[in-house]
């Protein structure tokens, strides 16, 4: 299945493209298999993650530009075709407890 998402628009000099990545765990790393985005900065536009599993764990961000620390990293099982917010540590222990 593919994942499509609408993102609104957006401060450009401040915050980069958001983005969407399918996520694999290495060791306890979370390494990302990135989507696209369709759109230009600044304005809304979609974001698409293609051949997407049942289960499978997903992440959504920002990066914010002016503050490291405030980059949003969200992470997301994959249910019934829909996105379910989890925590980090839920992803990671979900991840784990299905590797195939």
């Amino acid at each position: 299945m593919n994942i499509i998402k609408e993102t609104g628009s957006y401060n450009e000099r401040r915050y980069g493209k958001p983005w969407i990545a399918k996520v694999i765990f290495d060791k306890t790393i979370p390494k990302f298999d990135f989507g696209n985005w369709i759109g230009q900065a600044g304005y809304e536009g979609k974001l698409i993650l293609e051949n997407v599993e049942e289960g499978e764990i997903v992440s959504r961000g920002q990066k914010d530009n002016r503050n490291f620390k405030n980059n949003e990293t969200n992470y997301y099982i994959v249910k019934n075709g829909e996105l379910e917010s989890i925590s980090k540590v839920d992803a990671y222990n979900h991840y784990e407890a299905n590797k195939k």
